[in-house]
């Protein structure tokens, strides 16, 4: 084995421990790009000619392809915290209101705070809401009244 052949596998190696590294701490993508050029400078540095090359290639790629299988199932295990995933949930409102909490709103009236073109905003009892109209458009300051609710949407019409 050659100087340059002993070069490509140290070349080699370090492209192979920075792709490790870019599964363990991901972000900006620098050890993994600079990972895949050491790996790909390595693979042709270490081999003498092209079937050299495409074997430590094949070999590299399994390497490699442990490595993140190694590391997804280390990282999915609760011992040990992932870098990419998030453990603690985030307090918070639910956003999504069950379609039966909302059909009080049924009969409300209120005013158009934005023209509905066909949806905007509407303000009922005090209570600003993304509201519909039944698709045709109504002025900014029109009063209207809630006639249906549906999957989550308010359908108003303008009152008469």
């Amino acid at each position: 084995m050659g100087t340059v052949q002993i070069l490509g596998l140290i070349v080699l190696l370090v492209g192979i421990v920075l792709v490790g590294v870019e599964f363990i701490l991901p972000g900006f993508g620098i050890p993994g790009m600079a990972g895949i050029i050491f790996t790909a400078a390595g693979i042709f540095l270490t081999g003498r000619n092209a079937s050299e090359r495409i074997m430590v290639g094949i070999i590299a790629v399994v390497i490699i392809a442990v490595m993140l299988v190694v590391s997804i199932l280390v990282f999915s295990s609760k011992k040990i915290k992932s870098p990419i995933k998030l453990d603690t949930d985030l307090p918070g409102k639910n956003l999504f209101i069950d379609e039966q909490d909302m059909e009080y709103l049924i009969g409300k009236k209120g005013v158009a705070v934005t023209d509905l073109k066909p949806s905007g905003k509407g303000e009922f009892d005090g209570v600003k809401f993304d509201i519909l109209s039944g698709n045709y458009y109504i002025k900014r300051g029109a009063a209207l009244v809630i006639t249906e609710v549906k999957n989550n949407r308010i359908i108003v019409e303008e009152e008469k």
